[in-house]
């Protein structure tokens, strides 16, 4: 085992045990001071449930991030850090509050901004993607801030099931933690699994407990789209990639489900004559609910879109196209996957409900050993009796249930 895998091994693990000590404490601090997300007409959930699980993953992140240092300098993450913790306290802000999509939108690109004159993360080449190399200031500007917020707001608007948001977030963090590793880029490979492993934690309780159930918020999910565009901007301008110059399209494919489906949801929007970001549902995930699938398996049909998208990629790289050809076409299989699917379902929902109403009854079905093996998770990590020093005892959970019954 190389020190460079054992250094990001530790960071995860670390960021893990951080996230497993914080989250019965900001559950239980959730119920006390009703920092709940409420059911509503366009919400999934029958009961108010917490809205701190993107506190617990940036703490355990942040906290596990010192364990970089200790092995090797951070200088290059200042700003990383920086504009993640900034865009945690926006994402909080409107947790809390819920501020106007508009001032999210000023903020958010204002960090974006921010980014790009420091000259830390900027897009400012497509790599001979349609024979443009270096692109000049204000093109850079403007493809910086569509990729930075338009991130942000795809890996916001697709956190709509459970487990879905961190999913992604976990595959994400999992492909560029060993993009980066591979290529001996440490500091960014060690930022990466530290995430992940502050990721896990919140995905068992948000998919599968009862007690310890809580969301991401867009506390997390804004993080998760900085990370996604910091991320981007460094495999951009990763030197002696191994991939050669086929970085954009690399970038197209990891990210392609969220983006994808946004962009559709904000056309039929549009094209309604609504707000693009008015909240509804038609989300790909909101198909797969209307066919009564679990939560957890929507998340997974989800994150298996992605890996096959992921795996297309590598497939047509060994083909050795040219760079405009291979972004090309790995952008025509995105759009028909993640399209695809969703016009399919909507198209027989809508056209041939005999047919719609046969596969819900089919999945209604299936669904008895998949809930039960949800359900022997949930009881499992719900009898986990965690305290604020992160050793069992029984009075934390005691409370936990006592808050419930309120």
């Amino acid at each position: 085992m190389t020190p460079h895998l054992i250094i990001c091994i530790s960071c995860a693990f670390f960021a893990c045990l951080f996230a497993i000590r914080f989250n019965p404490t900001l559950v239980l601090l959730a119920y006390k001071k009703r920092i709940l997300d409420s059911p509503g007409t366009r919400k999934l959930q029958t009961k108010p449930v917490p809205v701190i699980g993107g506190i617990s993953v940036y703490m355990a992140a942040i906290s596990s991030a010192t364990v970089i240092n200790i092995f090797q300098p951070t200088e290059d993450l200042f700003m990383a850090v920086a504009a993640i913790s900034i865009i945690f306290f926006v994402g909080l802000l409107d947790d809390l509050t819920d501020i106007s999509p508009t001032k999210k939108f000023i903020y958010q690109a204002l960090i974006i901004i921010v980014l790009f004159a420091s000259d830390s993360y900027r897009i400012d080449t497509l790599n001979g993607v349609f024979d443009i190399y270096d692109l000049p200031l204000s093109a850079s500007l403007l493809i910086s801030l569509l990729t930075g917020v338009g991130l942000m707001n795809a890996l916001n608007m697709i956190d709509g099931v459970d487990g879905l948001s961190s999913g992604i977030g976990i595959c994400t963090c999992g492909f560029c933690g060993s993009y980066f590793l591979i290529h001996h880029d440490i500091v960014y490979a060690a930022l990466a699994f530290t995430f992940l492993g502050s990721l896990i934690p919140f995905f068992f309780c948000n998919v599968f407990s009862h007690k310890y159930k809580m969301f991401i918020g867009d506390s997390g999910s804004l993080v998760m789209g900085m990370l996604a565009y910091i991320f981007s901007c460094r495999i951009l301008h990763e030197k002696d990639a191994l991939i050669g110059s086929k970085n954009v399209s690399l970038m197209v494919a990891i990210f392609a489900v969220p983006i994808f489906d946004t962009l559709r949801v904000m056309t039929m929007r549009i094209k309604a004559g609504g707000s693009p970001f008015k909240a509804d549902k038609t989300h790909l995930h909101h198909i797969f609910v209307s066919l009564k699938l679990p939560h957890m398996l929507i998340t997974l049909i989800i994150l298996f879109m992605a890996i096959i998208i992921e795996a297309f990629w590598f497939f047509l790289f060994s083909f050795n196209l040219g760079v405009t050809e291979h972004t090309l076409i790995v952008l025509a299989f995105c759009a028909t996957l993640v399209w695809g699917v969703y016009f399919y379902f909507n198209n027989i929902k809508n056209n041939h409900p005999d047919r719609f109403e046969a596969y819900t009854n089919w999945i209604l079905k299936l669904r008895k050993n998949p809930d039960k093996m949800i359900s022997k998770i949930g009881r499992f990590i719900d009898n986990l009796k965690i305290n604020e020093h992160g050793v069992l005892k029984h009075w934390t959970r005691k409370k936990i249930g006592k808050v419930h019954n309120r």
